[in-house]
């Protein structure tokens, strides 16, 4: 079933995609938090630095939100140009 690393007989596209777009979804998180505690100086972060970190987490969540659709949109022409299979347990 897997063959070189890759697992797209266990996971089709929409799977991958909801995966995916729950992990930004998770990196939004952890950048709004950042973004949250950025008044409190009980830490030894610096701003430049918390700074940093929220824009890389949020720039990650953006990046992961656009590929998560474009593998979803991708998955469905692919479901769209699949031709039904003929299954010999339905009925007809």
């Amino acid at each position: 079933m897997i063959e070189n690393g890759r697992c797209s007989e266990l996971i089709n596209g929409k799977t991958r995609a909801g995966l995916l777009g729950a992990a930004a979804l998770y990196l939004l998180y952890i950048s709004y938090q950042l973004f949250q505690s950025r008044e409190d100086t009980n830490t030894t972060m610096t701003p430049a630095i918390r700074i940093l970190f929220i824009v890389f987490f949020a720039a990650a969540a953006v990046a992961l939100l656009c590929y998560a659709v474009y593998i979803w949109r991708q998955s469905g022409r692919e479901d769209e140009q699949k031709p039904p299979e003929d299954d010999p347990n339905s009925l007809k």
